[in-house]
């Protein structure tokens, strides 16, 4: 029987304009969908890993404590590097950003990371996670644009709908090996 892979994003960030993305927290009130996540998670994970990003670490933490099980960080496992693109205060905006982000894989169009660099970078830590534990059924909490490139290569999907459908505290469960998206 495969292992279970459960690629989870990040609850509600607090949106602070002029801070990077990468340095938000969570939102007051981002975890209260927690407990819908935990049912969800089928089989349960017996180990919960994050991105270095507050709003990963908080959720994952959030999670291990509702499942009873350990939280690890690790590096690698974080968002698209973004530190120079410009805050979309409209949604539209950011959305036409990310599209473009992944129309064109092999260049820099946003921020200082290719979609390409962010997914093979997330792809090696990923892998570094489930070399160096052994469990069966393990959840990563990290965020959207690095898990939709992941999940789609692996899956030869389209990233941006894979993007759009994953919401806040969504998740993508994944066979291990090959990456096969079992459910969504």
């Amino acid at each position: 029987m495969p292992r279970t892979l459960h690629l989870i994003k990040h609850g509600r960030p607090t949106i602070v304009p002029g801070v990077p993305a990468h340095e938000w927290a969570l939102a007051e009130g981002a975890l209260d969908g927690l407990p819908a996540l935990v049912a969800r998670l089928t089989p349960r994970p017996d180990l919960v890993v994050s991105s270095e990003e507050p709003k990963a670490v908080a959720t994952a933490q959030g999670l291990a404590a509702a499942l009873g099980v350990p939280h690890r960080r690790m590096v690698g496992l974080h968002e698209q590097l973004r530190y120079t693109s410009p805050f979309h205060a409209d949604p539209a905006d950011f959305e036409a950003e990310i599209a473009r982000f992944f129309q064109h894989p092999d260049q820099v169009v946003s921020g200082e990371e290719s979609a390409e660099g962010a997914r093979s970078r997330f792809g090696n830590a990923v892998n570094a996670v489930l070399a160096a534990n052994g469990q069966d059924t393990i959840a990563i909490v990290a965020h959207g644009t690095v898990i939709s490139l992941l999940a789609a290569q692996a899956n030869r999907l389209d990233p941006l709908p894979l993007w759009r459908s994953l919401g806040l505290l969504g998740v993508l469960t994944l066979d291990v090996p090959g990456l096969r998206l079992r459910e969504r």
